[in-house]
């Protein structure tokens, strides 16, 4: 029987640049953590990616982390029952050894590249590399842009929200979830990721996947400024408080801001992902003051547009990024010895598969 393989975002393209969460990936008592180090084109993604099949396929569950910035590689693999990570160790998530050989180690794919024909395109990496830098000041620069559409269009719904409701709402239904949980009498420290990403190729959800444990999922159904963030912290709050393990997905404009909430302990989950609009809803539009909120009818309109046009923007600039970056790897790939990185990835495998007896 095959593991199951759950799909997240580490880190995010954010109004405040590059956000990670990447020490969240990294599970407690972990055994084992390869850095990979390496250029563009040398096969770390494709070794990870391999992997996870490789131990999916053995009967391990396997997270993969995608890269927000190229959402077709990745930026680590984690074996959970084994406690094994293989990470992208380079830029913008450089990650070094901690505790050196005892638990991790580099693994340095630059073993296997031609140096003498890198050097004869040194010239041509070189502006790759500055205009990808540029592409991506860009669309940060038009993700900041977005971020006082953002906090208008909350601030303006947020005047229209009848939050004495929706507090007593909030109680009742912390009270119903938690009901005979008891307190487990063990400190919890929540686990921060995304679900989601602004990527090249657009808005990518994975809520199905990191979600698919949960034995009860709830839709909830706002908008900006409609409360989701402080209804949700509450909610893993108590938890946190009662023991309980909790993970927690940002939103990767704002970071600050929550988009699901997922309680282990309980297999419950809460979600703004449309993905699940057909579970138990949770509508905090009943808590909103219609009339109210048609008086900023026409000003809420076109910050909505502005809000999806910036994003648009960033990322067509992204898109730019990850077309310069694709040349680069073109300059990479013939330079490598692809047999020697596949002896790697066995050596790797056998390596992990020591870790079953431990």
């Amino acid at each position: 029987m095959k593991g199951k393989i759950r799909k997240i975002f580490p880190g995010a393209n954010t109004s405040n640049g590059f956000y990670s969460y990447f020490d969240y990936i990294i599970p407690k008592d972990v055994n084992r953590i390869f850095c990979l180090k390496g250029g563009p084109g040398v096969g770390k993604s494709s070794l990870m990616k391999k992997v996870a099949r490789d131990f999916s396929e053995r009967g391990y569950d396997v997270e993969v982390f995608q890269c927000s910035s190229d959402p077709g590689s990745l930026d680590a693999v984690v074996v959970k029952k084994l406690k094994v990570v293989l990470l992208d160790a380079t830029a913008p998530h450089v990650v070094d050894p901690k505790i050196p050989g005892a638990i991790d180690e580099i693994v340095n794919f630059g073993d296997f590249w031609n140096v003498d024909n890198l050097e004869n395109n040194k010239a041509e990496i070189v502006q790759c590399n500055k205009e990808i830098g540029s592409c991506f000041q860009r669309a940060f620069k038009y993700l900041k842009a977005s971020e006082p559409i953002f906090y208008d269009i909350e601030s303006k719904n947020s005047d229209a929200m009848d939050f004495g409701k929706l507090n007593k709402f909030t109680e009742e239904f912390i009270e119903e979830i938690f009901k005979e949980i008891e307190n487990k009498d063990e400190f919890s420290n929540p686990r921060h990721l995304f679900g989601t990403a602004i990527t090249p190729i657009g808005h990518i959800d994975y809520a199905d996947s990191l979600l698919q444990d949960a034995k009860k999922v709830y839709y909830l159904n706002g908008k900006i400024g409609y409360g989701k963030t402080t209804f949700l912290k509450r909610i893993y709050d108590k938890a946190v408080l009662k023991g309980l393990k909790v993970e927690v997905f940002h939103y990767p404009l704002i970071p600050a801001k929550i988009e699901s909430i997922m309680i282990k302990d309980l297999g419950i989950a809460i979600t703004t992902s449309s993905l699940f609009k057909d579970e138990d809803v949770i509508n905090l539009g009943e808590f909103m003051d219609k009339e109210k909120i048609n008086d900023h009818k026409e000003e809420l309109e076109v910050n909505e547009k502005i809000l999806d046009e910036l994003i648009n923007y960033a990322i067509s600039n992204l898109k730019k990024a990850k077309s310069n970056h694709d040349i680069i790897e073109n300059y990479y790939i013939p330079n490598m010895d692809f047999d020697k990185a596949d002896q790697l990835k066995e050596q790797l495998i056998e390596r992990i598969l020591k870790y079953e007896n431990k």
